[in-house]
């Protein structure tokens, strides 16, 4: 998939990168909400218009990375209408270009510094072994080790509230191996980590600080997310935002089977009264 060749974006988006950014979200949204429409009533026309508009957006390796519009376009690539198909393979095998020419940029650019960095060392009179250079780190960093990352991300929460982000980031991880068959794994790394501590972070608004209330609403996160595999990657995505999360109804929290059985049960008991 074309996300598989994104491995970070750029560290100073200039401001046209942000405007497209902004854009291609709104677009990707709008392409969610169709796609999630009932059939009939215009819903592939709204479908290709939106891949058309999304063609003329000026889209670099920063808005892929930062939108994930490739996995949700990517999707559309067997979709049963032949020209929605079609767009969305021309569509991913341009982005796929051009994540590939930023990846081969980027490669360069770390071979040069590596080299640097290693006749410094030398030069020094310094083992080239005795630290690693700056491009490895940088090379590391974007890697995404998730404890070195988790733990960063976490540094100077309350100790109950770290271990809670590292709670939820060990679920969003179930979702991670599902997702990268879609999505670069260290990108899908990053985003589990940094959901985590989104969610942990809207509970603590929505619970206005008192702890009881805020682990209420973790026990029951926790639990609707483990079971919930749909929800849980709408959160890593993005698709699903802490805060709205935070304020999902125990039926929203449902998963598909577990609303099912629900819907069965309380039909069960409608009927039993009209006996």
């Amino acid at each position: 998939d074309i996300n598989k060749s994104c491995l970070g974006s750029s560290s100073n988006p200039t401001q046209q990168t942000m405007s497209a950014i902004k854009a291609v979200r709104q677009l990707k949204e709008d392409l969610l909400k169709q796609q999630a429409a009932l059939p009939g009533d215009g819903r592939n026309e709204k479908i290709l218009d939106i891949l058309q508009r999304l063609e003329k957006q000026k889209i670099d390796l920063a808005v892929l990375t930062e939108t994930l519009i490739g996995a949700s376009v990517s999707k559309l690539k067997k979709h049963e209408n032949a020209e929605i198909a079609n767009t969305a393979k021309g569509l991913v095998k341009k982005w796929k270009g051009v994540a590939t020419q930023a990846q081969a940029a980027a490669s360069g650019g770390g071979k040069a510094a590596s080299k640097s960095d290693s006749n410094n060392s030398t030069s020094s009179g310094g083992s080239a072994k005795s630290a690693p250079s700056s491009a490895k780190l940088k090379r590391l960093s974007s890697a995404g080790s998730s404890e070195l990352s988790a733990d960063a991300e976490f540094v100077g929460l309350p100790p109950h509230r770290i271990n809670i982000c590292k709670k939820f980031h060990t679920i969003f991880l179930m979702s991670k191996n599902e997702l990268s068959k879609e999505l670069n794994e260290a990108a899908v790394g990053q985003l589990c980590i940094s959901r985590a501590a989104e969610v942990d972070a809207a509970i603590d608004t929505w619970s206005k600080g008192m702890k009881p209330t805020y682990m209420e609403k973790v026990r029951s996160l926790v639990f609707n997310l483990k079971k919930n595999g749909p929800l849980r990657e709408q959160v890593i995505l993005g698709q699903v935002s802490g805060d709205r999360l935070t304020r999902m109804s125990s039926e929203e929290l449902l998963s598909e089977e577990k609303a099912k059985e629900r819907d069965e049960t309380v039909k069960h008991l409608q009927d039993s009264r009209r006996l």
